[in-house]
């Protein structure tokens, strides 16, 4: 923002100075970036992103498969947006009713994948079991995997640095204000989804010829490539 994390003093305004992140999920099948929260690494902006991707799962949908990295605030947002409340039976008609207990539903699995690293290198990449740990295995062998991890999303975070310079590492083109992050951030994200083709996602018609799919097309809420044209119009103040 206005000023890097390591320059921030204590008289600055913490709200438009230091780090600032896109908090994201994305589907792993379907690349679609399904929810995008920009804000400071905070326990606030996790459970908004937590509880915004759980509101867009389809209707008939189950519980999903979550695999983040090893950020300690992950579990408690998990529990919130997905856990269910469950009463305690009173030992005693006196004093106040015991609070309900909350516990996360059996198909619901959770996994989080810590790096670690020396001398900024990357030595062991643990997994950790939180949820779910007995299905694991077999959700990460119906994904195509061969083990749990978050490549998916750690590659759509290289895209987007790739085409949003305000990402960049170790860059002076970093936002200064929040309002010029978020939209380039939700500019970025909507091109993502609608008008770049991703690669993975091709496949080779008959012909001989290759078609190409966005992320949208995808995840079946789009059927072509939109134009940035098209998306333009889309805005609510588009182009006519």
């Amino acid at each position: 923002m206005a000023k890097k994390q390591r320059h921030v003093t204590a008289l600055d305004d913490r709200s438009q100075t230091g780090d600032y992140w896109d908090a994201n999920s994305l589907d792993p099948h379907s690349k679609l970036l399904v929810s995008l929260v920009p804000g400071h690494r905070t326990a606030d902006t996790i459970d908004q992103v937590v509880a915004d991707a759980a509101e867009r799962l389809a209707s008939d949908a189950g519980l999903p498969a979550l695999f983040t990295d090893g950020e300690p605030t992950y579990r408690e947002a998990i529990v919130a947006t997905f856990g269910r409340a469950y009463p305690v039976p009173r030992r005693s008609p006196r004093g106040r009713p015991p609070a309900p207990v909350v516990r996360i539903p059996q198909g619901l699995v959770y996994a989080q994948i810590v790096k670690h690293r020396q001398g900024g290198r990357v030595q062991q990449v643990e997994v950790r079991p939180i949820f779910g740990k007995g299905k694991l295995a077999q959700v990460v062998a119906d994904l195509g995997w061969t083990k749990a991890n978050t490549s998916a999303i750690e590659r759509f975070n290289l895209t987007d640095r790739m085409r949003n310079a305000r990402k960049a590492r170790k860059t002076l083109r970093f936002s200064r204000r929040t309002d010029r992050h978020d939209a380039l951030s939700w500019i970025g994200a909507v091109r993502y989804n609608f008008h770049h083709p991703h690669r993975s996602l091709r496949r080779q018609t008959e012909e001989g010829r290759w078609q190409q799919k966005t992320p949208a097309m995808a995840a079946g809420i789009a059927d072509h490539l939109y134009s940035s044209l098209e998306l333009m119009r889309l805005c609510p103040v588009g182009l006519r």
